[in-house]
């Protein structure tokens, strides 16, 4: 990463004046390319081609902080998606800074920010996912019914990170979410992260303009033993006069030197809606890291459909066949991932 002095104290530098403000205050400019050769198949039919962000997402950003004295410290944060294999812009149309747009205020209090951000609910399935949902060996847990990635329009606090590894986070959004009826969005995360252990439970309800909600919850917890990391999500969607989708998924990492392993499996039940429509996922992964910010991945997902169920595998940057109710489906795919 390059930290470059914000553009005010150049100016002012080269005149000779440097006021305590400009020296105090930084921007960052970060990233992370991700592309990879993928093959997808299902009961629809199969297609082959270039996927982005099956390592990490592909993004790139600015983020910049300014030191406000006595502890207190103001920051702002841009990041957008970035479809690398043609140089397009990640997120939706009008929406460039599609991953983030925050301005924050932080302190002995904790953090307050605010702007378009990740949803709270979302984080502990990103989190504890061995694969960190990217690419086609990602855990589903997180779009199982419709809740949100990201929202806008949000109010997030944070609590402060001295409380002896509690951790804990409030969020409320209106409009929030990419389904266009939402109106608004209320949720919650806390945890407590001490050494090798994480333990964290999120929930929130995103009401509709119309009528009905959709409440989700999840809880996520891991073990560091070092070589290997083991993890679990329980996650639940229930949508008012809709079904109902549960998932639990247990998963690990295992690190030998430059040499990472992954693999989780994932069972995902329905309930009040179609018969039967209930799937599994499994996902296995190696990566060879040839340092902090450059590495080698193969992936591979398979999913496994009940008569009632039309789960894929899926790949971002890439079209996915419809599938067919009952079949099975798989994806293959080997990339490259660079930070900077």
């Amino acid at each position: 990463m390059k930290t470059h002095a914000l553009a005010a104290a150049l100016v002012l530098g080269t005149v000779g004046v440097t006021p305590a403000w400009a020296q105090a205050s930084q921007a960052t400019i970060f990233g992370t390319v991700d592309l990879a050769a993928t093959h997808l198949s299902n009961g629809g039919g199969s297609t082959t081609g270039m996927s982005h962000s099956g390592g990490n997402i592909s993004r790139i950003g600015l983020r910049g902080t300014e030191d406000l004295g006595s502890g207190y410290g103001a920051g702002f944060w841009f990041e957008s998606g970035l479809n690398a294999k043609d140089g397009s812009a990640g997120g939706p149309a009008g929406n460039f800074w599609n991953r983030r747009a925050t301005v924050s205020l932080t302190g002995p209090f904790g953090e307050l920010r605010l702007g378009r951000d990740d949803s709270a609910t979302f984080l502990n399935t990103l989190i504890f996912d061995p694969f960190l949902t990217n690419g086609v060996a990602g855990t589903q847990s997180f779009v199982m019914n419709g809740a949100p990635i990201q929202i806008s329009n949000a109010v997030s606090y944070f609590l402060p990170k001295n409380l002896g590894g509690f951790y804990g986070q409030l969020q409320y959004a209106w409009g929030p979410a990419s389904i266009p009826t939402s109106k608004t969005y209320r949720g919650f995360r806390g945890g407590y992260a001490n050494g090798p252990l994480n333990l964290s439970l999120a929930a929130a309800q995103l009401d509709f303009s119309g009528a009905g909600k959709l409440k989700i919850a999840n809880v996520g917890a891991s073990y560091d033993f070092g070589t290997i990391k083991p993890a679990l999500i329980w996650a639940q969607e229930r949508r008012d006069g809709g079904p109902s989708v549960r998932a639990i998924q247990i998963g690990a990492t295992a690190q030998f030197g430059v040499h990472q392993v992954r693999a989780s499996i994932g069972d995902y039940r329905t309930s009040g809606g179609a018969a039967d429509a209930n799937w599994r996922k499994l996902g296995l992964g190696y990566a060879y890291n040839f340092s902090k910010r450059t590495m080698l991945y193969v992936s591979a997902g398979f999913v496994s459909n009940s008569d009632g169920a039309n789960r894929a595998v899926s790949a971002q940057g890439m079209a996915v066949p419809v599938n067919t109710l009952g079949h099975s489906a798989s994806g293959y795919e080997i990339g490259v991932r660079h930070f900077f």
